[in-house]
């Protein structure tokens, strides 16, 4: 697969191994424990590929509100006001829709991931984005009590092809078991990639390192490397 048909992640160190990037139309599942930088290696990806490149995206939040999001990657210094971004990066805070299905009454009668589909279709005709980050699926299905979330991923992953979307769903992992990188175990299968994100501690130390763990139509580099952010150029670097 050509370059062009790829989006760059801009994470230094890990697109020249990884073929330039993330191939177009991708399903990817970004998973990791609580603090090992998902939602701002994500959030950095769609930055960095709207800033450099020719394309827009959406960032669904469920996990934070969409201004301690803007002001927490502001601080990060990608600042979504930005002239270079502005009008091609939206943030929607999925819980809004929550609160105004409450207040009519439906939120108990309501086809939960029919409706998510609605509101990303009618996002990708109205906005045209290319680019979409979910974060997450695991608050997605806490708040949406579903019945059959297997059933329901897989219904929403062909929606997003159908969409024709490269997309980022972050996924929480908890606990030691590193072999299943989502809460039903059909997350992974089910996705054309998976980069996993994890915590080393030794003593009073913590490391965080990336692997790719899967990356269909791709030659990637495999093992876990240390990553670190780098301020003065508002990008991940693998160490």
């Amino acid at each position: 697969m050509a370059d062009s048909e790829r989006i760059p992640s801009n994470i230094e160190g890990l697109d020249e191994n990884m073929q330039g990037g993330i191939p177009q139309g991708h399903i990817c599942i970004v998973a990791g424990a609580s603090g090992a930088m998902k939602s701002s290696l994500t959030f950095s990806m769609l930055y960095n590929a709207v800033l450099y490149g020719e394309t827009s995206g959406i960032y669904v939040t469920l996990e934070q509100g969409k201004e301690s999001l803007r002001s927490h990657m502001a601080n990060m210094g990608m600042n979504v006001e930005d002239a270079r971004v502005r009008n091609r990066i939206a943030i929607i805070d999925l819980a809004d829709l929550r609160v105004q299905l409450d207040e009519q009454g439906m939120s108990k009668r309501v086809d939960w991931m029919g409706q998510l589909i609605k509101q990303l279709t009618s996002y990708r005709q109205s906005i045209g984005f290319e680019l979409l980050v979910f974060d997450s699926l695991g608050a997605f299905f806490t708040l949406t009590k579903m019945e059959n979330p297997r059933d329901e991923i897989f219904r929403l992953f062909e929606a997003v092809r159908r969409l024709n979307l490269t997309s980022f769903f972050i996924c929480e992992m908890t606990g030691d078991d590193n072999k299943q990188f989502g809460e039903y175990g059909v997350e992974d299968y089910l996705s054309d990639g998976v980069i996993h994100l994890v915590m080393e501690r030794q003593g009073d130390e913590v490391s965080r390192k990336i692997g790719i763990v899967k990356m269909r139509h791709t030659r990637h580099i495999l093992g876990y490397k240390p990553f670190t952010w780098k301020a003065d150029e508002q990008r991940f670097s693998i160490l």
